[in-house]
């Protein structure tokens, strides 16, 4: 009997699920959400990026400023510094680039802003750098990076929220800082009310970065004074002529904001370089862009026009981007 009650109970069970109909859930809508002006800014902010100038140092010891993106957050100058600062994260950032950072591991950076003036508390490891080097590149990394932004002119420096004379090993900070020249080479005999400043570029020979050079000359510190001092190269180790030696300056024109190079036979060279003289060419047109009113370049050789890719070289702000430095710190592996 029990065998014939369990298909019959089962069955029945089938029949009366069969003839009912399934009503289907409704689900409530949830109410839409507008965001508020507000709340689409900050949303915007958190995901964008900046642009900013980043100064590093190569293997030995000079600064090499690198545009690069980072995160935008309020007080985007601040966090500039911050990325400059040694540590686990930041040190991996700069040795992908073949670089290295400039401010010492620990050092916390506070800033206030007042008119053109950022006014810049360092703590106690600024006290601490090894030696006279390492301390006049972090002030100049300091310096150089936040004046890269429109608005500051100018830097203090204090010490804990004080201020003070000088640093550990007589960096003077006892005064604003205005932006200068980074990477000032050494000069044999005593300066006079002659000497002027110019910038070069040349290659880092550890990174192969475009290194800013700022190099005294006892002559006008105009295009012409700068170009000729870039064609006698480097004075000091560690650095690359770009343009190829033996090469002689024949002129140097300026006229509605071009400049014109005429250089003796020996500028073709570059053609059999590596990079196919891509180096060359932006080492001239760094070092006549530190100008304002240069626009373009050209260039020739013994009279007649030097065409590389493109006839004119339009003026030139940014010395390394971050993708040029990654490209070239594979290249040298």
């Amino acid at each position: 009997m029990k065998k014939r009650i369990l298909p019959l109970l089962l069955g029945a069970l089938l029949l009366l699920s069969g003839c009912r109909k399934a009503s289907p859930t409704e689900l409530e809508e949830p109410a839409e959400q507008i965001p508020t002006a507000a709340e689409l800014e900050a949303a915007i902010e958190e995901n964008s990026l900046r642009e900013v100038v980043v100064y590093y140092k190569d293997m030995a010891g000079y600064l090499v400023p690198v545009s690069m993106d980072i995160p935008w957050e309020e007080g985007i100058a601040k966090a500039t510094l911050k990325q400059m600062v040694s540590n686990e994260e930041n040190d991996l950032t700069a040795a992908r680039l073949g670089l290295l950072t400039t401010l010492p591991e620990g050092l916390e950076v506070d800033m206030d802003i007042v008119g053109t003036t950022a006014k810049v508390s360092l703590s106690q490891e600024a006290m601490e750098c090894a030696d006279a080097e390492e301390e006049v590149n972090m002030v100049s990394s300091i310096v150089n990076a936040l004046t890269e932004f429109d608005s500051i002119d100018q830097v203090q420096l204090l010490v804990e929220g004080e201020e003070k004379e000088s640093l550990t090993h007589g960096t003077d900070i006892s005064q604003p800082i205005l932006r200068g020249g980074v990477n000032l080479e050494s000069v044999d005999m005593e300066l006079d009310d002659s000497a002027r400043q110019v910038q070069v570029f040349f290659e880092s020979e550890a990174s192969g970065c475009m290194v800013p050079v700022t190099r005294t000359v006892f002559s006008n510190a105009d295009v012409d004074t700068a170009v000729l001092e870039l064609l006698k190269g480097p004075n000091e180790s560690g650095l690359l002529g770009c343009i190829p030696k033996g090469t002689g300056l024949i002129s140097v024109r300026q006229k509605d904001g071009v400049v014109t190079i005429n250089m003796s036979k020996e500028f073709k060279d570059i053609l059999d370089t590596a990079d196919g003289g891509q180096a060359a060419i932006k080492a001239l047109v760094l070092t006549c862009s530190q100008f304002p009113d240069v626009k373009e370049v050209q260039l020739q050789v013994e009279g007649e026009p030097f065409t590389l890719d493109q006839e004119t070289f339009a003026r030139i702000d940014i010395v390394n981007t971050e993708e040029e430095a990654l490209m070239t710190a594979a290249f040298l592996e």
